[in-house]
């Protein structure tokens, strides 16, 4: 029931920002915008995008290797891509789908895995919030002024709200915490215990595999290329249209700051319906209309999925084609 509701809770905030975005579009008018872009510029972008996705398999290795498995650069692209398509089809499933991958290839626990995972996370982080920091002092203003256009319509009734839900957790918090020292050694003798304690020390031997890397000077330069390269994606994918092409890697700069707030909040799709409603609010601050940004949002997200599905299927084929002639050889 808690995954439900959860997957619910996403479906919802999806959904709703796709009927705010699309309530109103003229459909026929969209779709002559996106049959009239210059495709060569979406596939520039999607190019770029698949190289940094290979980037970012290439760095992954590094994490392996600091624990001690070695796992080729192919194997951890397809293990990227097959997370990259989940994450399109179920809502958060991708770094698992990744770590299973793994553990068909190259015989890798899942638990380790996912700690290198987790790293990875705490390194874009870090360069996310230094690039983010970056552009807002470069576009304060503009910045500045979306926060008050997208906050102007909104009323401020959730203090009180807040003031008790606070006090219901730290009352909830302190409970479990007493009913969990009161029963503190039944608790450590059962196997649920101790099944739990050895994944939790796999997934920390993966989230401390950073210390270990035998190259960090080329470690920290492929995840600023990472990012580098997504940015270029965006900006390439604004020459497809017309209204767009004018725009500078400046102003890009900041769609892809704004655009980034639509991805992380949690949506179906990988940012379906999130992610067109903030690179649409983006794109109005340089004087771009809303059928335009809403067509600019769907080329770059829908081109994305489509490709992300198709090799991301591919990869999967390929993975489980691996294991099958590794079960083959050992028979």
């Amino acid at each position: 029931m808690k995954k439900i509701s959860q997957y619910g809770l996403i479906l919802l905030v999806g959904g709703f920002f796709l009927y705010f975005v699309f309530r109103d579009t003229n459909w026929n008018e969209l779709f002559q915008k996106m049959s009239g872009a210059n495709f060569n510029w979406l596939a520039i972008g999607v190019i770029i995008s698949i190289v940094s996705h290979w980037l970012r398999a290439y760095r992954a290795t590094f994490l392996y290797e600091a624990m001690q498995y070695k796992v080729s650069t192919t194997h951890s692209f397809y293990a990227v891509l097959i997370g990259y398509m989940m994450n399109y089809i179920i809502p958060r499933a991708g770094e698992v789908s990744r770590c299973a991958a793994l553990a068909k290839t190259d015989q890798m626990p899942v638990e380790k895995s996912l700690g290198t995972v987790v790293t990875e996370r705490i390194v874009d982080m870090a360069l996310l919030l230094i690039i983010l920091s970056t552009i807002f002092l470069l576009k304060f203003d503009l910045i500045i002024d979306f926060i008050k256009q997208t906050s102007a319509n909104q009323t401020d009734t959730g203090e009180t709200n807040g003031f008790s839900w606070k006090y219901i957790v730290l009352i909830s918090l302190a409970i479990s915490g007493i009913l969990l020292f009161s029963l503190r050694k039944k608790l450590f003798k059962s196997k649920l215990f101790v099944h739990l304690f050895e994944l939790l020390q796999g997934f920390g031997d993966g989230l401390l595999s950073i210390r270990h890397i035998k190259n960090p000077l080329l470690f920290i330069v492929l995840s600023v290329c990472i990012w580098l390269g997504y940015i270029l994606m965006m900006y390439f994918c604004l020459f497809a249209l017309e209204s767009t092409a004018y725009l500078s890697f400046t102003d890009c700069l900041v769609v892809f700051a704004i655009g980034t707030i639509g991805v992380v909040l949690p949506a179906p799709g990988a940012g379906a319906g999130t992610y067109h409603f903030f690179v649409m609010q983006a794109l109005l601050l340089f004087g771009v209309a809303k059928e335009d940004g809403i067509a600019y949002a769907t080329m770059v997200h829908g081109i994305q999925m489509i490709v992300l599905l198709v090799i991301g299927a591919i990869a999967s084929l390929l993975v489980i084609a691996k294991q099958k002639k590794q079960a083959n050889e050992q028979a």
